[in-house]
């Protein structure tokens, strides 16, 4: 177990949690009203089938689509009933989001392969690429039960044309100074036109839980904060507070469940199934299964373990490192739960990304110099590193992007995955003294540090608030060192630093390294985002040339590689353009330099809690796990709580 624990904290801490835990009473009354026969039998949760004969909601035929999402289940159909306790480690209920605010337009298959379904039952693109054409599944409601429409889509892009609101068109929509054109024949069908060939489209509806979020909003709640249609407000700041997903109970949403209840503090938040959710399972009965979900916010992930192992927590995802599996696996029985262990799916964590974008002209040249960061490479003592911060649960590595990724599911696939993750990543202080003499930096002043056109070299290595750069950082720092380069590792504030490295005011920084998809989340390999190893280069491309630096060599070759991609139409031949972009990282990298990857997470579950799968992604937030998993299937099985069972 990584680092120590307070004894008698914990102790108390499981004290107070047993003397404080009480059977829910709603689920005593789901489970104690009904066999589990009735309840599978049953088309909708019995809470709303009661609303329906009160006259409170339409029938069940009423709120459904008419062809809803068939969800498949993951070991049998669910039981009805019950409240999910969870706990949140992030202050915007993150972990929630995930699990909660993913209801794409289309969406990430559960194993973050391919594309699938979502609130549009269907799509096409025209015969030259630049019609991309949705269908949306006809009846689905919010959870207000108002319609969603086509009219909602719209309602979204024309605030993303409204200056006075500042809604920011997604990367997605915009080519240069040219934005996509969406029109809706029909309130069923959406169309978003592009000046050129562009085969993204899908995948970027499907990225993460911020697209549905930001893209789908309630128009006709909406509009009555909005000043065109509300005298009433002159700016947009109800607006968007009324807009806000996390905090606000009253705005309607296309999830599973809704917010019924935040804390004054945002400490506590309660969510209640969507009476209106468009899914269902292979039997037709409308899901979620669970009645409720209850988040409460803890000031640390120890805190949270602290809460899992007192028992009063029913299943987490995120928010629980590897390294707690030893305290988790002590009380595993008398917390009455199980540790399933899902991958991170890190190739770094953390990554170090050198600055190749340099302000100084002299500095771009070094660290554009392939010497340069080769040395710095091999001079990592990536075991070293595995054994102090991971207890050797880790791989030591190359940076890259994550191993499942669909980009590396070939045969070629697999080889040049291999060769990405091993190039550079072996400790060798000779040679890494070798490369930085290569480099111009044979000259060393009278400490042996190395100099740099005459001049003292000192290079800043900057990392966040993230608990694990902190531990690896100083080694890294030692490393680099011990072969002459001086070196300052540096704690920044997060919104100093990432305010810095989008104009390129870094040295190198530390990040988390994990993705699967570079289509929508190319900035590891192609330099179209400011950040990473291309800022200023990326913000070019960002801003269609208004900002940052024209590409050059490289940099531009892999731009050029990275339009192909959105011209191509065949899928596989799309991913062949990537793994040609990895091989120029092979021959002119390396861009990033990694520590260690492959580190595991565990997902904590009471024995009662069912349909989880057994593996699972938790790292890369684009594929939005566990809400690609769709948690709407899992369900409590309580069944002894039901009549005449023992």
């Amino acid at each position: 177990m990584r680092g120590s624990r307070d004894l008698f904290f914990l102790f108390a801490l499981l004290l107070l949690a047993a003397c404080s835990r009480q059977q829910n009473g709603g689920d005593a009354e789901v489970y104690l009203k009904y066999t589990p026969d009735e309840n599978r039998a049953m088309k909708e949760a019995p809470m709303l089938a009661e609303q329906v004969k009160r006259g409170e909601l339409p029938p069940l035929e009423e709120r459904l689509p008419e062809n809803p999402m068939v969800v498949d289940v993951v070991e049998e159909p669910g039981l009805y009933g019950g409240t999910w306790r969870k706990y949140e480690t992030y202050g915007g209920f993150e972990i929630m989001r995930l699990l909660n605010s993913y209801y794409p337009l289309t969406r990430w298959n559960p194993e973050g392969n391919g594309i699938i379904p979502g609130v549009a039952s269907s799509w096409e693109y025209s015969d030259d690429g630049r019609a991309f054409t949705l269908h949306l599944r006809k009846g689905v409601r919010w959870s207000s039960g108002e319609p969603f429409t086509s009219k909602d889509i719209l309602f979204w892009w024309g605030l993303c044309q409204d200056d006075r609101i500042g809604m920011i068109p997604p990367e997605w929509s915009r080519f240069g100074d040219e934005v996509m054109e969406v029109t809706a024949p029909d309130d069923y069908t959406v169309v978003f036109s592009y000046p050129t060939p562009f085969y993204f489209v899908e995948m970027a509806l499907a990225t993460g839980f911020w697209t549905p979020e930001n893209m789908l909003l309630p128009a006709h709640y909406l509009k009555q904060f909005h000043p065109d249609f509300n005298p009433e407000y002159t700016d947009f700041t109800e607006f968007n507070r009324k807009n806000s997903v996390p905090v606000n109970p009253d705005r309607p949403t296309l999830g599973p469940w809704r917010l019924i209840f935040i804390s004054g503090t945002a400490d506590r938040a309660v969510f209640e199934r969507n009476p209106y959710y468009y899914g269902v399972d292979p039997a037709g009965r409308q899901l979620p299964y669970i009645d409720r979900i209850e988040a409460i916010r803890v000031q640390s992930q120890e805190s949270g373990v602290l809460y899992a192992i007192s028992g009063t927590v029913d299943a987490q995802f995120r928010g629980i490192n590897f390294s707690d599996y030893a305290i988790l696996k002590r009380f595993a029985d008398k917390g009455d739960y199980r540790i399933r262990t899902w991958e991170e799916g890190t190739a770094a964590w953390h990554g170090i990304f050198p600055n190749l974008d340099q302000p100084d002209p002299e500095r771009q040249k070094l660290f554009r110099n392939q010497d340069f960061r080769r040395g710095l490479a091999v001079a990592v003592n990536r075991e070293l590193i595995n054994q102090v911060v991971w207890n050797g649960l880790s791989r030591p590595q190359a940076a890259a992007i994550t191993d499942e990724s669909w980009h590396f599911q070939s045969p070629r696939g697999q080889d040049v995955l291999k060769r990405w993750i091993t190039k550079w990543s072996d400790y060798d202080p000779e040679k890494a003294n070798a490369y930085l003499d290569a480099a111009g930096l044979a000259e060393r002043d009278a400490e042996g540090f190395r100099m740099y056109n005459g001049k003292p070299l000192e290079i800043k290595l900057e990392f966040s608030s993230q608990v694990f750069s902190a531990e690896e950082a100083p080694l890294i720092e030692a490393d680099w060192e011990r072969v002459g380069i001086r070196t300052l590792a540096r704690r920044a504030t997060d919104l100093d630093l990432w305010s810095r490295i989008p104009i390129g005011e870094y040295d190198f920084y530390m990040q988390h390294t994990s993705e699967l998809d570079l289509f929508t989340f190319p900035g590891y390999v192609f330099p179209v985002f400011d950040n990473t190893w291309h800022p200023r280069t990326g913000r070019y491309y960002k801003t269609g040339g208004r900002e940052g630096v024209e590409p050059q060599g490289f940099m531009k070759t892999l731009i050029d590689i990275y339009e192909q991609c959105k011209r191509e139409p065949d899928i596989e031949k799309r991913h062949g353009l990537v793994l040609d972009a990895i091989e120029l990282q092979l021959e002119e990298g390396p861009f990033m330099i990694g520590t260690s990857g492959r580190q595991k997470t565990l997902v904590v579950t009471k024995n009662y809690f069912r349909n989880v799968p057994e593996t699972g992604i938790l790292g890369p937030w684009a594929i939005s796990q566990p809400g690609s998993k769709f948690p709407e299937q899992f369900f409590l099985d309580k069944s002894h709580l039901y009549e005449g069972r023992e």
